[in-house]
């Protein structure tokens, strides 16, 4: 027989076999599956030991180890000198480059370098995501898949997570949200962000389902969903049916996914119907308010705001268009809206480029995406598409955040290699 010691020995040699202890493929998996659970729930702990309360103690501790994880893969990469070869790098390199000029010409250094305070969306963000990006596309599709199921499952557990937030039994406090009545975040600073990050996944957790046939995995999609109607975030929801019309147009010519696929909006429904009456029918009026006037119109109440936001941001945009203010600077600028709130950011990730870093910059960033709308040649490049388009539709109303940022750049990278 065998002994214990030895069946060690043996699992340990395959999975060295297999890659699955490859450093490239590990900070991968750490940055898909562990990045989005990293979260202090609250500052108790902090106060405690410091004494003091911190400024932020939801996003700090996420931008610190973006850092280290990224100047850990830079060196890997020096080290293993790995090669850029694709067509995009080059609107890529002029996007790097002019965000760096409109860093050194930004009024407050500090903020364009490092991002302003609970955002830390600055250029060192860029560089590291930029980082990571290239780690992906030189992994020549190794374990992609695998990669995508540790996001889906994360995914899962942060909704379910969202869902009890939403019925009022929160696992996950923080003093920052400030939110009154059923709402869901996960692990996320603000339900709007929680709402973009399970609108980029689901997609994934729909198709691994269908392609694998495994009907035990609709489970994953199910619970996303329910986390993303949670978040109450209508812009992402609107992202989210357009990527299920998608979806719908792929599986239509394929008899033996597209009855699951049915199946799977069928579930969809049953969830909508029975969370719409749930604490006094919060999701019910949240769905109804997109065709009232804090929904989708021309008025400046429109989407919480947001069309007089885009106002005032394309005003700034025209007077500093080359460059613009400077990096993550929009809330130097004061804008305040009729419900006296600070906008701080465009809540459009393409207008808000555009103002704080230029339209040299927002054309370069532009022109590197195209390359990611290109004809699929796999299954898993029509996923890692369907997420990509999702992210980029809701972004329109949204914006780039931390901790999904270097999701969706991984993302770019391991579609770049389904290209080649």
């Amino acid at each position: 027989m065998i002994k214990y010691t030895d069946k060690i020995k043996i699992w340990r040699n395959q999975q060295i076999i297999d890659g699955t202890f490859n450093i490239r493929y590990l900070i991968l998996l750490f940055m898909v599956a562990i990045f989005p659970l990293i979260v202090i729930p609250n500052n108790y702990l902090i106060k405690f030991l410091l004494g003091v309360t911190p400024p932020d103690y939801v996003t700090i501790p996420r931008y610190a180890i973006l850092g280290i994880i990224a100047i850990i893969t830079l060196t890997i990469l020096l080290k293993d000198r790995t090669k850029v070869n694709h067509f995009a790098f080059i609107p890529l390199f002029f996007f790097i480059l002019f965000a760096t000029i409109s860093g050194f010409l930004a009024p407050i250094p500090m903020t364009a370098w490092i991002g302003s305070p609970y955002r830390f969306t600055g250029l060192t963000t860029y560089y590291f995501c930029i980082i990571l990006f290239i780690l992906a596309q030189a992994s020549n599709g190794f374990k992609t898949r695998n990669l995508l199921f540790g996001l889906v499952f994360t995914a899962t557990l942060v909704s379910i997570l969202a869902i009890l937030q939403y019925f009022g039994i929160n696992l996950v406090p923080h003093k920052l949200n400030g939110f009154i009545g059923p709402i869901g975040y996960g692990t996320m600073p603000h339900p709007n962000f929680f709402g973009t990050y399970t609108a980029f996944i689901l997609p994934a957790a729909i198709l691994l389902f269908l392609f694998s046939k495994k009907f035990y995995k609709i489970l994953f999609p199910t619970i996303i969903y329910a986390g993303l109607l949670a978040s109450l975030c209508r812009g992402t929801w609107i992202a989210s049916i357009i990527g299920l019309l998608i979806i719908l147009l792929y599986v239509w010519n394929k008899p033996d996914i597209r009855n699951n696929y049915f199946v799977i909006l069928g579930l969809f429904v049953i969830i909508t119907i029975l969370l719409m009456p749930v604490e006094h029918g919060t999701l019910f009026s949240r769905i109804i308010s997109i065709k009232s006037s804090t929904g989708i119109n021309l008025n400046d109440t429109a989407g919480s705001y947001r069309m007089y936001i885009w106002r005032g941001a394309f005003h700034l945009f025209l007077l500093y268009w080359p460059f613009g203010i400077g990096p993550d600077h929009l809330i130097y600028v004061h804008l305040v809206t009729p419900a006296h709130e600070l906008a701080d950011k465009a809540h459009n990730i393409y207008l808000e480029m555009g103002l704080t870093m230029g339209a040299f910059t927002l054309l370069s960033y532009l022109v590197f995406l195209s390359f990611f709308f290109r004809k699929w040649k796999t299954e898993i490049g029509f996923i890692l598409f369907e997420m990509i388009t999702v992210y980029l539709i809701q972004g329109f109303t949204n914006i780039d955040i931390l901790v999904i940022m270097p999701l969706f750049w991984i993302i770019l990278g391991l579609d770049l290699v389904e290209q080649a």
